[in-house]
């Protein structure tokens, strides 16, 4: 196992920090958030205006046993102090230039510019019809986008640290969707409609494979060709199958399983302890695959034969073998991902998952191919898609066309390298000749 230790290369060597240019670039980007939390925020409320924030737990039949009070905020004043921590924290970027944890600052920003526009959206003399929001319902409704994207970026890592891109994510979520749907409706168990997405995001997983691997295709075309076919063959299935007999249709939901104590907690209790199976499931998928890649012979194999495939192969490892099983894997992991969806929204409805197995790719890319850096980038996005359709209740005067383009504008960004340099396996995408 020596020898294929040198053949992976550690993690402490992808190169982490940003360079200068992009670090100042990084830096303005954080300035002008703060320009416009003072400008639109600040100087958009008035002098009077109040903001009510809440923490009021979704559930209160069983009670908290802490209730923290509503925090009420002068609106202006409230964006005012915002701006000039956020505007701080970007001149520092732009003069400090600091090597490492340019994102940690960014990501703090972010936060900031997401309060005050909590606090200008519910002011008092505002247009939404109410004057609170509640940060429990918010953090509550982003967490089921959150959880299927960190289902599809696992289902991504899982390939693409074999050294296979998956394009087919959003292929596998539909997939899995569809048939979730039906089993779920016709069995009323949640727990064989995930035996049953998984199966099908598997048999995604092996023709993404057979084509990838066996016929050293090009994997990009074919996972967007597998995308297509899937969204296509979905259509006319729900037209011909679900639409005439809905009874294989019904929109039926898995129950929550809230975890004694834990429930109760404010705030964190709602959010992490009282959801339904997936969310737990999401759990230990995560912690299983970290410690499966980064602790485990096998997930040295794998990074292995992602780095380099020719020198794994002559220390035995089966490189078309350890490729089939964790596209195969990865596939399942989709489906799974495509039954949570349906366990959030009920019913099935063509190409309703829009683009979410593309975001989740970019949440692979952002969290540099790690499970940990893919959960965080998860849910970055899963507030930001959250924000554009939340925003449209309270009667933001902005368009839903362009609150609904925010989740993409910040896949660009990641995908075009504003979060730094990253490094792919060295394999990624490169079919394998065996020798």
């Amino acid at each position: 196992m020596e020898l294929v230790s040198t053949l992976v290369t550690p993690d402490v060597v992808i190169r982490r920090d940003t360079p200068a240019g992009r670090t100042r670039v990084i830096g303005a980007i954080m300035s002008l958030m703060a320009l416009f939390i003072f400008w639109v925020f600040a100087l958009g409320a008035t002098s009077k205006a109040s903001s009510i924030i809440t923490f009021n737990p979704l559930n209160t039949s069983g009670g908290a046993p802490w209730h923290l009070a509503s925090l009420t905020l002068p609106s202006r004043v409230s964006a005012l102090v915002l701006a000039i921590i956020a505007l701080a924290a970007g001149i520092e970027t732009i003069v400090r230039v600091p090597a490492s944890r340019v994102m940690a600052r960014f990501g703090f920003v972010s936060i900031l510019f997401l309060l005050g526009l909590f606090v200008w959206t519910v002011r008092s003399s505002g247009p939404s019809p109410t004057n609170f929001i509640d940060i429990t319902d918010v953090l509550v409704n982003a967490s089921g986008i959150t959880m299927v994207l960190i289902f599809g970026s696992m289902s991504g890592i899982m390939c693409e640290r074999a050294g296979v891109v998956n394009i087919a994510i959003e292929g596998q979520f539909l997939g899995g969707a569809f048939i979730g749907a039906i089993v779920a409706s016709s069995t009323n168990s949640f727990v064989l409609a995930t035996f049953a997405g998984a199966a099908v995001g598997a048999l995604l997983g092996w023709v993404l494979a057979f084509f990838a691997v066996r016929y050293r295709s090009d994997q990009v075309i074919v996972g967007v060709v597998l995308v297509t076919m899937i969204a296509s063959l979905t259509n006319f299935l729900n037209l011909t199958f679900l639409t005439p007999f809905q009874q294989y249709n019904t929109g039926v939901t898995p129950s929550s399983i809230p975890i004694p104590l834990l429930d109760k907690i404010p705030i964190i209790g709602p959010l992490l302890f009282n959801q339904d199976m997936f969310f737990y499931m999401m759990y230990v998928l995560v912690a299983g695959m970290s410690f499966a890649l980064f602790k485990t012979k096998w997930g040295l194999r794998v990074r292995a034969v992602g780095e380099h495939p020719q020198a794994a192969a002559t220390v035995g490892i089966r490189v078309k073998g350890v490729r089939y099983f964790n596209v195969i894997l990865g596939g399942a992991i989709g489906g799974i991902g495509g039954v949570a969806f349906i366990a959030l929204h009920g019913q099935f409805n063509p190409g309703f998952t829009s683009g979410l197995g593309y975001i989740a790719l970019a949440a692979v890319i952002f969290g540099r191919w790690r499970p940990s850096g893919a959960v965080v980038a998860s849910i970055i996005f899963g507030l930001t898609s959250m924000l554009a359709s939340g925003l449209q209740s309270f009667d933001v005067p902005v368009s839903s066309e362009i609150l609904g383009m925010f989740p993409y504008i910040i896949t660009i960004a990641v995908v075009s390298g504003l979060i730094g340099r990253v490094r792919a396996p060295a394999a990624d995408g490169i079919p394998y000749k065996q020798d």
